[in-house]
């Protein structure tokens, strides 16, 4: 029993804040170190997953063209591939050489091989999506008028005028070719321009068109579109871009979205100082450029693109098919 008057002290042990602090700091890195080598072990069990998937199936795809006389197969199944989950495949056995390609993709993680590059490269084959971003198509089977003018065509000369309308480089916007319309008779107004159309168009979808003009004087420039019924008759429904100005030897692009009406089985793209009222009268000698024509599913703007593009591919015979390919 403790004497009258003398006191006693009683320690307590425990934390500071500043310990606790440390501690948590501590916690919190190792947290993330572990977060971070966890995640550098999934990212390479990915890239491992896409390489062998790819490796195999590329394996396949050698052996049916040993087989059938150097020709690649039309799909991946009939080479045997059962698994086609991330793969991609394309070939073109009437080019010389026969191509080939596979993409193969888990995750952000994308490889590809084909008949010139043998061993997984990083990255996709053209016209494949990779990275977990999908292709888009330009649905102009025609866009840069290389071979010819098909599904392209002159929109008169206004009233009065009278000229010429020619494929060559001196109107071209990319690639080798556009088209040029040289005015021999002076004229102007309304009905100047060019016009497009596209077939197999799905009602109550939407599309983004596009295309570049070039004017040797100053105007304004609409694009619009017509819309027509499996008998090309038109079903009464237009749609108008904006009208914008286009300063003379200055390549402008035009743009329009819209939605395709009920009934709807093609499109007429009309482009150029077309119907606005007031155009400035064309000379003798002055003309209007236009190329690269754009068409895709969706309301984007797309960057310009087509099969003789970066990653990108021509669905079927080049510059007189649609095309595919990542967005630029």
């Amino acid at each position: 029993m403790p004497k009258p008057g003398i006191l006693h002290s009683r320690t307590q042990s425990g934390f500071t804040i500043v310990e606790l602090l440390i501690v948590i700091v501590v916690i919190g890195i190792l947290a993330a170190i572990t977060i971070v080598a966890f995640n550098g072990v999934q990212d390479k069990a990915k890239q491992s997953a896409a390489q062998s998937a790819l490796t195999q199936a590329n394996k396949k795809v050698i052996a049916y063209a040993a087989q059938n006389s150097d020709t690649y197969p039309p799909n991946l199944a009939t080479a045997d591939v059962t698994n086609t989950t991330g793969l991609q495949y394309s070939y073109n056995n009437t080019s010389s050489p026969k191509t080939y390609g596979i993409t193969a993709t888990n995750g952000k993680y994308s490889y590809y091989v084909s008949n010139v590059t043998s061993q997984p490269a990083s990255g996709g084959y053209a016209g494949h999506g990779q990275g977990g971003v999908a292709t888009i198509t330009n649905l102009a089977t025609n866009p840069g008028l290389e071979n010819d003018t098909s599904n392209w065509t002159n929109r008169w000369f206004g009233p009065s005028g009278a000229g010429t309308v020619t494929r060559s480089s001196a109107g071209a916007q990319s690639g080798s070719n556009g088209l040029r319309k040289t005015w021999t008779t002076a004229g102007g107004g309304q009905d100047i321009g060019y016009q497009y159309i596209l077939t197999d168009v799905v009602p109550a979808k939407t599309y983004t068109f596009s295309v570049y003009v070039r004017t040797s004087v100053v105007t304004k420039h609409k694009i619009f579109i017509q819309w027509a019924n499996a008998s090309t008759a038109s079903t009464g429904a237009t749609g108008t871009g904006s009208e914008i100005t286009v300063p003379a030897n200055t390549w402008q692009r035009l743009s329009l979205t819209a939605t395709a009406p009920a009934d709807t089985a093609q499109a007429t793209l009309i482009w150029g100082p077309y119907p606005e009222s007031g155009s400035p009268t064309y000379g003798v000698g002055q003309t209007i450029d236009s190329d690269s024509l754009m068409i895709t599913e969706g309301s984007t703007l797309q960057t310009y693109a087509d099969g003789d593009s970066a990653k990108w591919a021509w669905t079927g015979t080049p510059n007189v098919s649609t095309s595919t390919g990542m967005p630029l």
